[in-house]
């Protein structure tokens, strides 16, 4: 488990290389932030941004530490595995086909499958500076074969790179759930804010319209064939033969 003591931090600045596998959290482009904001009585209630087939996104403002924050939320469905999301992740020579704005994304260490600590780069228009991220991230299936991915802040763990503006203060959600017929669902809720000094009325615009952007090239990655491959910490659903990841989450379970 990944945890901010001392030790967690020396042990990530050996810079420890692993596994491919790569979970790193989706950023839109110029976001210096993603919370998964707490709600609020004086918070804005949800407006639609814009709606497809199997897939929408909702916008609203909120304030969160002194600041008046863009707060997104997507859901999508896609027909395909669970484990598609982990393997459209771990393509990181492809990120680019869906990823809005991505320069570049490393694995910089792998404490177990299901961690991970990521510096991922996004480009941005002058005369912006491009922005940076570490991030950690940690993930778990439940009993009920819902998946959450926890990712958060780890901008300490990384020497910062001259030019180049460190995103910090930030942590995220995801959630898959798997539905009838060989569909799964995902949700995502984040707060988009641009860092930095860039207005509001500037950020918010480019912030939805690249978020809408990249799950929509999202939501089809995950349905193609090339990313439907078991992942071997992922229990599927009516899978057969039952994978050693569903014995394994049936025996945690049991012990509950």
């Amino acid at each position: 488990m990944f945890n901010h003591t001392a030790a967690t931090k020396s042990f990530f600045r050996q810079g420890e290389q692993s596994q491919r596998l790569l979970l790193w959290l989706l950023l839109l482009p110029l976001s210096a932030a993603l919370w998964s904001g707490s709600v609020q009585a004086n918070d804005e209630p949800w407006r639609l941004y814009k709606k497809a087939e199997h897939i929408s996104l909702q916008q609203r403002h909120i304030r969160q530490r002194g600041k008046k924050l863009l707060q997104v939320k997507v859901q999508l469905d896609y027909q395909g595995s669970m484990s598609a999301f982990l393997q459209v992740l771990a393509d990181t020579n492809n990120a680019a086909l869906w990823l809005h704005n991505v320069a570049q994304v490393s694995l910089l260490a792998k404490p177990s499958l299901y961690e991970d600590l990521v510096y991922t780069r996004f480009n941005a228009p002058w005369p912006l500076t491009e922005r940076e991220l570490v991030s950690c991230s940690e993930w778990q299936q439940q009993g009920d074969l819902t998946f959450n991915m926890q990712v958060w802040d780890c901008a300490d763990l990384h020497p910062d790179n001259p030019g180049k503006l460190r995103l910090r203060g930030f942590s995220a959600h995801w959630q898959l759930k798997p539905l009838p017929d060989a569909r799964v669902r995902l949700i995502y809720t984040g707060i988009a804010d641009a860092g930095g000094k860039v207005p509001r009325f500037l950020s918010d615009p480019v912030a939805l319209s690249s978020s809408w952007k990249s799950f929509l090239a999202l939501q089809q990655q995950l349905q193609l064939a090339t990313y439907q491959q078991a992942h071997p910490g992922i229990c599927e659903a009516a899978q057969q033969p039952i994978s050693d990841a569903c014995q394994a989450l049936k025996a945690a379970v049991k012990k509950r």
